[in-house]
């Protein structure tokens, strides 16, 4: 069976006519390394960047026995792309009849199309497609019955509290790793002690030295 692409942009189902010979969905990591004293570099792991997918392809203006997915006028399907990249709206991407089926939202990165002479009507386009997520603020409605939820934050008396300034004396086997990972439960953040106490510390993160007294912010 054989599989489709359809975009669904600007409220326009676009069926992707022509399957493309490849198309290339990238998934890059966001990890970050660190020198941390006695273990060397290390790798923090982070949360994975935004998936892309791009491709090359062409919207024909007549049947043919290459065309697979449903025909429509190639400007049509070009205009609606365009109108979800001008006006900031996410377009709908989806990959059905395969063990790799997509179906996301999507903001378009790149498109670019061109008429080519001895074709004409077929418009042929290379696009790439940057996943999209929404983080636009939410109101939430509470009911009456709720005693237990607060819609808004109670009102607070007086002046607010100052937090007590914390210290750390530093032990045998320290390191700024290990105090960040004691008191932040993450040992890269290590940085903020380090900022913190810089004129005790030096240029080196790694040399700190046991009765040593930082300030943790």
């Amino acid at each position: 069976m054989a599989y489709t692409m359809t975009l669904i942009a600007s409220g326009a189902e676009i069926s992707i006519p022509v399957l493309p010979s490849k198309l290339k969905v990238t998934s890059s990591g966001a990890n970050e390394t660190a020198t941390v004293l006695e273990l060397g570099e290390v790798l923090l792991l982070r949360k994975k960047k935004l998936r892309t997918v791009a491709w090359d392809g062409f919207f024909p203006a007549h049947d043919a026995p290459y065309v697979t997915g449903r025909l429509a006028a190639p400007l049509d399907a070009v205009q609606a792309i365009q109108a979800a990249r001008d006006t900031l709206k996410p377009l709908r991407f989806l990959i059905t009849g395969t063990d790799l089926d997509i179906n996301v939202q999507m903001g378009v990165e790149d498109f670019d199309y061109e008429e080519r002479g001895g074709e004409p009507g077929d418009i042929y386009y290379s696009i790439k497609l940057s996943e999209w997520k929404d983080c636009s603020p939410r109101r939430i409605v509470l009911s009456e019955d709720n005693s237990q939820a607060q819609a808004q934050e109670p009102e607070r008396a007086g002046e607010p509290e100052i937090a007590e300034e914390k210290t750390y004396t530093v032990q045998a086997g320290d390191c700024l790793w290990r105090i960040a990972q004691k008191f932040y439960g993450k040992g890269g953040d290590y940085t903020k002690i380090y900022e913190a106490n810089k004129g005790t510390i030096g240029s080196n993160p790694n040399l700190i030295y046991p009765g040593q007294v930082f300030t943790i912010p």
